[in-house]
Order: structure tokens, then sequence, then C-alpha cells
């Protein structure tokens, strides 16, 4: 295993599991426009679990939705089902990673198992990473659709139309990071033909032929 290759994917993949947090828990998923309004800085923020006004006091006003899963709509469903899933995978990849990585001392015995547990840590990040470029992307899309159905029946009033906001950004971001941080542990995760060698010689015994006797019996 190349061990410099596992601790720049861990970083980069823990970098990307942040950022897919605080994805997945700012009210920030889109925002109105009020460019054109007579108060421009009242604006209001939609997240995924909370929205949002803010005056231009610095005062903040949010409200949570009236449902957890069920009867909420359906981008809301599909954001919080595949950014939890991915917040769960993402964890469970971290521990896994830390577990099988080279320069930890878990698992030494076994270089073989110790591989192949950092390359499952490296498929859960992957699988975080596509989580949460899913859910925005979806969210993205549902946003600029009715940005422009909100453009004919709000001509006059620009303040009611959405626009993307600064969560989605960050979780584009957090799945390039992820799934380069990905590809990058999966690759230093891969067993050598010289980690063969060296556990072939140090783990399995020679074979050492019985010493001969001069003395015979009749």
């Amino acid at each position: 295993m190349n061990g410099s290759l596992q601790i720049i994917g861990f970083i980069l993949n823990t970098i990307g599991y942040i950022c897919a947090i605080v994805t997945t828990g700012l009210p920030e998923w889109r925002r109105n426009d009020p460019s054109g309004e007579v108060l421009e800085s009242i604006i209001r923020h939609q997240g995924i679990w909370v929205r949002c006004i803010s005056y231009p006091t610095g005062q903040w006003q949010c409200d949570d939705y009236d449902a957890f899963f069920l009867g909420l709509a359906v981008p809301l469903q599909v954001a919080r089902g595949l950014t939890v899933t991915a917040c769960i995978i993402g964890l469970i990849g971290l521990v896994i990673s830390v577990i099988g990585m080279k320069c930890t001392g878990c698992m030494d015995d076994t270089p073989r198992s110790k591989s192949r547990l950092s390359l499952i840590g490296a498929i859960c990040f992957a699988i975080c990473g596509i989580s949460i470029g899913i859910a925005v992307s979806y969210y993205a899309h549902q946003v600029l659709s009715e940005y422009n159905r909100d453009r004919l029946l709000y001509a006059d009033d620009v303040g009611q139309r959405y626009i993307y906001g600064t969560s989605l950004f960050i979780g584009w971001a957090s799945m390039a990071v992820i799934v380069l941080g990905s590809f990058i542990a999966g690759c230093g995760s891969m067993v050598s033909g010289e980690d063969e060698e060296v556990r072939r010689t140090t783990y399995m015994p020679s074979y050492r032929p019985p010493k001969s006797s001069s003395t015979e019996y009749v």
C-alpha cells in the first residue's frame, strides 16, 4: 500500500465530509433575489430543515417545516434522504479508513485485509460524495424550474423569485473533493508486489529439512 496516497486521500475526504455536513445543516439551499426591491436587505433563506428571514438589523427569524419527512415537498424529501445517507456513510468510511490506513497500527499482521478495509473506506466516501452531488443537483434543478416559472408569474416582483443558495455550491465542491480523495485513497490501498514479498518473507515460515542422523540401527 502507498501510505502517502492514503494520507492525501484521507485529508481530502475529511475536508469534503465536513463540507457535506455544512451543506446539510446550512439554511441556505435557496434564497430570494431582492434586487430591485425597496428593502433589498430583507432576504428569505430556505434550507432543507429550516427557513429563515434575515433583516437589515442583523437579526434572523427561523421556523422549521411542519413535517419531518412525510408531507414535505418532493425536493425536500430527496435532499433530506440523500444528505442524511451521505453523512452516515461518510462517517462509516471515516472510521474504516482510519483502521485501514498504512500509518496506523491496526491489523498490521494481516496487510491484505487492512488494504481491503482501506479500499472499502474509499468506496464509502465515494458514495457519500455522489449522494451529496445528487441531492444538491436535484434541488438546484427544482430551483431553476421554479425560477423560470416565477419569472412569468412575478414579472414585476423580483423578490418572489428564488435563486441558488450557498449550500448548493458547497455541496458541489464537497462532491468534487470527495470523489477526488476517494480515487486517490483507492489507488493508495492497492497492495504492491513489494508488499506481497515482504508479507511472504515476514509471515510465511521457511521449510527446513530434517537433519540426517549418522547413527544406524540394526
